[in-house]
């Protein structure tokens, strides 16, 4: 992927993680432009569609984008979600699983299986599945902060807050 489209594509997570629907279709369409088998980006004009209930035109981009790459965990658990708002619930959680053999390390899909396995009656398999995904959220987030020096320096000047805060109410109240 060249470097334009990469740009496209991240600025398009960031406008769909706002809730910016338009935005981000407006990039994601720029990068099947360049890319038309960009299974990533058919992905995520699956969520918008899903965002607006356009549960069909959703299922479709899922499926092209497992198509495409089977190995986008994400796209399983995405058609999950449309199975599942739509009560095909054994469809919901194959889903869910496969999603869960692409990547075990996925926490969406094991919350997401979680839920459902608790709303089926599968309460243990759900308590479960929802402590997992708990786990590999603090896992992904601790990664995630020691590979990039601007998070980490954030966490670091928020604990000097926290510690100044601590001091000075011990010491000056």
């Amino acid at each position: 992927m060249n470097e334009s489209v990469e740009k496209l594509y991240d600025d398009a997570v960031i406008h769909l993680e706002r809730w910016e629907l338009e935005k981000a279709e407006q990039n994601l369409n720029e990068v099947l432009e360049e890319e038309p088998e960009h299974a990533a980006a058919i992905n995520k004009i699956g969520v918008i569609y899903a965002r607006r209930e356009q549960y069909d035109d959703a299922e479709r981009c899922f499926n092209q984008a497992i198509g495409l790459d089977n190995t986008i965990a994400g796209a399983y658990s995405n058609l999950g979600n449309i199975f599942q708002q739509r009560g095909w619930t054994q469809r919901a959680i194959t889903a869910y699983e496969t999603a869960i053999k692409v990547d075990p390390e996925y926490p969406v899909a094991h919350h997401n299986l979680g839920v459902l396995y608790k709303k089926t009656g599968r309460v243990s398999e759900g308590v479960s599945m929802l402590k997992k995904a708990a786990q590999l959220d603090k896992s992904a987030l601790r990664t995630s902060i020691r590979q990039s020096p601007e998070k980490r320096r954030v966490v670091t000047i928020g604990w000097a807050v926290i510690a100044a805060v601590v001091i000075w109410l011990l010491f000056f109240r």
